[in-house]
């Protein structure tokens, strides 16, 4: 498994705490529905919200911008606390640590995470290890209408069984200032497919 350089963060991000309202995330008016339903889930508050430790882990592919990494991770290692994973989705062993694998009919949603409204993109490693339809991703924010039907924000894709840096997912946050929460929903497309995924960034946008 391809590994990237990791840099230690420079300074923290510094955002209010306010929460996102159902108005905030119309400006992701583009985004597509998902029939992904997430009602019931908890959410928590955004209490707990901290500045995040900052990385740059895609400096040799030529990416120099600073990522947090989502709940259940470790740099190199999907080790999936807090997620939700069903239809068969499950925790495997890689070459250096443990990735997600999702088949098909699986899926695999996070817990919540913090983020603001410039945080507008994630990142992630996948592979194809049967099919290349890839990985649908889905995003929900508490406090709009999402947090219960699951909007589609992208597809990340392999290059075959080979580890492959996805293209920038826009995640669709709210413009309002403050902490926002959001669970991301990974599912497989195909009817025979099987992909796997590792270090799921999300960027707040630090750039220099």
């Amino acid at each position: 498994m391809k590994q990237f350089r990791f840099v230690p963060r420079s300074r923290s991000l510094s955002v209010c705490g306010l929460l996102v309202t159902a108005v905030a995330f119309l400006s992701a008016g583009h985004a597509q529905a998902s029939p992904l339903n997430m009602s019931g889930m908890s959410w928590g508050t955004i209490a707990s919200c901290i500045d995040p430790s900052l990385t740059q882990p895609f400096l040799s592919a030529g990416d120099s911008n600073w990522y947090t990494l989502a709940p259940g991770e470790s740099p190199g290692s999907f080790g999936g606390t807090g997620w939700t994973l069903t239809g068969g989705a499950s925790i495997k062993a890689g070459q250096t640590g443990s990735v997600l694998d999702l088949p098909s009919g699986s899926q695999a949603i996070s817990p919540p995470m913090c983020v603001a409204s410039d945080y507008p993109t994630a990142r992630t490693m996948v592979r194809n290890v049967a099919g290349g339809e890839g990985v649908q991703v889905s995003v929900a924010y508490a406090g709009t209408k999402t947090a219960a039907v699951a909007q589609t924000v992208g597809q990340v894709h392999g290059q075959r069984s080979n580890w492959t840096l996805s293209n920038p997912v826009n995640i669709h946050p709210g413009n309002l200032p403050g902490w926002q929460l959001v669970r991301f929903a990974l599912t497989p497309g195909g009817t025979h497919s099987d992909f796997q995924v590792y270090d799921f960034w999300v960027d707040p946008h630090m750039h220099y």
